[in-house]
């Protein structure tokens, strides 16, 4: 019974391990949602444009958090202009989006 017991404890222990394992996204995770998650396909406004170039940027390894959201956000207002102009910004508030959340995962604040 006593073996029984460290058995069940011990495949416990290993079980909530699992779980504790940080999820991260890669790059081609986010390349891949990114442009999946485009504009329409008649749009003037490209996703591989968009999402390409940000990943990227990302790419180069940011370091931290806060320097991956600055890459987020230095990003999206560098198109900003442009993209109200061809109708773009829904597209680039989505790469943008998508940047912030692959930062959140893969960065400890």
């Amino acid at each position: 019974m006593r073996s029984l017991s460290l058995i069940v404890l011990a495949v416990a222990c290993l079980a909530c391990l699992g779980c504790a394992q940080k999820q991260t996204m890669s790059l081609s995770s986010f390349r891949g949602l990114c442009l999946a998650s485009g504009g329409e396909k008649n749009s003037s406004c490209s996703s591989m444009d968009i999402c390409y170039p940000l990943a990227d940027l990302l790419e180069k390894e940011p370091g931290s958090l806060g320097h991956c959201l600055d890459i987020c956000r230095d990003y999206a207002a560098g198109l900003a202009q442009g993209s109200v102009m061809n109708r773009c910004a829904p597209m680039v508030n989505l790469a943008q989006n998508m940047c912030i959340k692959y930062c959140r995962i893969n960065y400890e604040p």
